[in-house]
């Protein structure tokens, strides 16, 4: 797996090929992050569930000012020292998301990629997560297809879904409407 586009492009992403983790495959990469292209250079840009942290780099890579990679397993948490051993502007955290929505970093995150295991009750923890992100980021959601997310979470509306084989991406905004 390597960086597809961007500074850093072409550059090796180590991953362990286990049933835990799941590695966004580079289509879904490369259409998210056409999707929000005009927005990413300057952005403080949230990894959560990173997993390898290869959505995050490939944010570096394009011109965020900062990543946060959130993860609750020391084994993502040790492939992310590794993807990210040498650049600047990181935040590595070790803990699930319930807990991580504490933290006053989501005040500041500008862009926001939620990557959750299939099984997870994502409408539950993104009602909880909506009250606390910034309220101008722009949040994308990956998960299964089968899984049918709110279309509204309070002020953010969806406002973009994309599908690719068994993976769905939900947009989410606040509109001026």
């Amino acid at each position: 797996m390597r960086v597809i586009a961007g500074k850093l492009k072409y550059k090796k992403l180590h991953y362990k090929k286990n049933t835990k983790l799941r590695p966004t495959r580079s289509i879904v990469r490369k259409s998210f992050f056409d999707t929000i292209k005009g927005v990413i250079e300057g952005s403080v840009f949230l990894d959560l569930f990173a997993g390898s942290g290869s959505l995050g780099m490939e944010a570096l890579s394009r011109g965020a000012k900062k990543v946060i990679f959130v993860d609750n397993s020391k084994e993502s948490i040790s492939l992310i020292n590794q993807n990210t051993k040498g650049a600047e502007n990181v935040e590595i955290v070790k803990s699930d998301a319930e807990r991580f929505l504490e933290s006053d970093s989501l005040k500041s995150v500008d862009l926001a990629y939620i990557d959750p295991p299939y099984k997870f009750d994502s409408n539950s923890f993104l009602k909880k997560f909506f009250t606390k992100v910034n309220r101008n980021a722009i949040v994308c959601v990956e998960h299964d297809k089968k899984t049918k997310l709110d279309d509204k979470f309070g002020a953010f509306k969806k406002f973009k879904s994309r599908t690719f084989g068994k993976n769905t991406l939900d947009y989410y905004g606040v509109s001026d409407e």
